[in-house]
């Protein structure tokens, strides 16, 4: 399967995660570069229970079909993969480490084999024995549950054969799992320098072979890790004890947990969630508080409140393939004119301005680009109008109608209005589109809606460009489900990401992926117009010590380490 394929299979579903990510259900971000103590030795008391919130109820509390920060924060905890991240904030926490490997991956033939070894003596948290052939069953239910996740996995040899015959409990012909020495072989198509990422993702969090072949979030598997989901009622709340088995593995970097149970209670009502943590009656809620109440948060409450930088990137796409963003000077004019520290204040401050298409944390990310080298201005000042009208006249494109596509989502309706506000200020004559989320990724995405420009956004699922660049890669573009919207065809910048994608050693490479990250966003191409980074609330209890509580920059804020003071 070439690598155009397996983009082209990402695209057809990326408009279905983005919709269900929404805009505060992200599935990963980046935090801080401190670091703080991951395992149970750090200063708070161990034991007791915990009551957090979540404003939606996880799309599922299986690990083979999750696919939002819902579901990941807390299952992150609760089932281990073969490889995973320490427990730990900054880029640190997104570097691999081996889980339920002995140590990292063995890659030969030309990248396109994976061998790991299996721990030996670990156990379910129901204390069943793990075995080797465990993890082919585990992506076996990926990929016949028809997962959000399911492409990841796409590439393994005999994946696309398994998924024609329609039999459950047929094989794969590139996994080779031996019980007895506990050996796990990976054969892929084509080598794919983020596999290891995609090895460490929670879909392959091993589950008990036996498990069956159907959605379990009422009766979550068993699973290795430090918690285990002992209740599940969908819509009202679900309960994570420690697990009585995990402690005894001792698998370094991954700590065992502090409290003995966490409840989580399913609150629609974001207002009831922030006064109840303001009064010690919730521990901790997952989305933030909402705007009118943070300076009340702020001011009552400003020792356990925080905001981290995630790893994600909201930016505008303009359709190269109409006019007039066909021209570069018009791109160019309207990276120009956007006042980004005014889109900033339309997330209440929950965004950092920037310029860079990747985002920080992730390898081939440039602060200096980001932020005062930006070739288009500092993003923290006000935009460079004069220029854009400027470029805008020598393209002969004032007074050219526009139409700005947006959903109804919360803010982006009114991101999408103070964008073609801004359009216009620059000369152009824009008028906002804004349609229903449920629909809209899949209609900007179709290129017979031919949308000239809107609002876009991404949320890293792994530390690495890839997962990234197929947004804008030539070779993702597709009639429908398309999720190249601006559909970028560059040859040059098309070329790297082929070139990169064979290299096993991200960090010998994160130089180029800098340069084309430049490239993509600066004159004369111009291809997107980024504004900034979503930021991501830590908000907790007097109960609880915050000063150890984790932001990591895959799974956010880390349960592992919540401590009663």
């Amino acid at each position: 399967m070439t690598r155009t394929l397996r983009n082209s299979v990402a695209a057809r579903i990326a408009a279905l995660i983005l919709i269900v990510l929404g805009l505060g259900s992200v599935v990963v971000a980046c935090g801080s570069d401190d670091s703080s103590d991951s395992g149970s030795s750090s200063g708070g008391e161990s034991g007791g229970s915990i009551t957090i919130s979540q404003t939606s109820q996880p799309d599922f509390l299986d690990p083979a079909l999750s696919y939002t920060v819902n579901g990941w924060e807390p299952m992150w905890l609760v089932y281990t993969p073969l490889l995973t991240y320490p427990h730990v904030e900054g880029t640190e926490g997104g570097e691999l480490i081996p889980g339920l490997a002995e140590n990292l991956p063995v890659v030969s033939n030309g990248g396109k084999t994976y061998k790991l070894q299996l721990r030996n003596g670990l156990k379910y948290s129901d204390g069943q024995p793990v075995v080797a052939s465990d993890f082919a069953h585990t992506i076996k239910r990926v990929l016949n549950l028809e997962s959000g996740g399911s492409f990841f996995y796409e590439n393994i040899v005999g994946a696309e054969e398994y998924l024609k015959a329609g039999n459950p409990n047929g094989d794969i012909k590139g996994i080779k799992t031996d019980d007895d020495t506990g050996e796990i072989t990976i054969d892929l198509v084509d080598a794919d320098a983020s596999f290891s990422n995609i090895l460490a993702m929670n879909f392959a969090g091993l589950v008990p072979g036996d498990t069956p072949f159907k959605n379990m979030t009422e009766d979550p598997p068993p699973g290795v890790g430090p918690y285990v989901i002992t209740k599940s009622v969908p819509n009202r709340e679900f309960v994570m004890e420690k697990s009585p088995n995990f402690a005894s593995f001792d698998i370094p970097d991954i700590p065992t947990g502090h409290v003995d149970m966490i409840t989580t209670k399913i609150i629609k009502n974001a207002n009831q969630q922030a006064q109840d943590v303001l009064a010690n009656k919730l521990d901790y809620m997952q989305d933030p508080p909402p705007a009118d109440l943070k300076p009340t948060v702020k001011e009552q409450a400003g020792d356990r409140y925080r905001e981290t930088t995630t790893g994600s990137t909201y930016y505008f796409f303009m359709n190269t393939r109409v006019a007039p963003f066909d021209k570069a000077k018009v791109r160019e004019a309207v990276n120009y004119g956007i006042d980004k520290p005014g889109l900033a204040r339309i997330f209440a401050g929950e965004l950092a301005p920037g310029c860079s298409f990747l985002p920080p944390g992730m390898p081939g990310y440039n602060e200096a680009f980001d932020t005062t080298d930006c070739p288009y201005g500092d993003p923290s000042q006000p935009p460079d109008l004069d220029k854009a009208k400027q470029l805008l006249k020598e393209a002969g494109e004032v007074g050219t109608k526009l139409t700005v596509w947006g959903n109804n989502d919360d803010p982006t309706d009114k991101v999408t209005e103070a964008y073609a506000d801004m359009l216009n200020q620059m000369g152009f004559d824009a008028t906002p589109k804004i349609v229903d989320g449920g629909v809209y990724f899949q209609t900007i995405g179709n290129q017979s809606t031919k949308a000239q420009t809107g609002f876009a956004n991404w949320f890293q699922d792994f530390p690495h460009p890839l997962n990234f660049s197929f947004l804008v890669d030539g070779d993702s573009i597709q009639p429908t489900n398309n999720q190249n919207f601006g559909n970028v065809d560059n040859a040059e910048l098309n070329e790297t990401i082929n070139q990169l994608t064979l290299e096993p050693e991200l960090a010998s490479v994160a130089d180029q992926w800098e340069a084309w990250d430049e490239a993509l966003v600066s004159p004369p191409n111009s291809y997107i117009a980024p504004y900034g980074h979503r930021k991501i609330a830590t908000f907790t209890s007097d109960r609880i010590d915050f000063d150890a509580v984790v932001f990591h920059p895959l799974y956010l804020n880390d349960y592992s380490s919540f401590q009663l003071k």
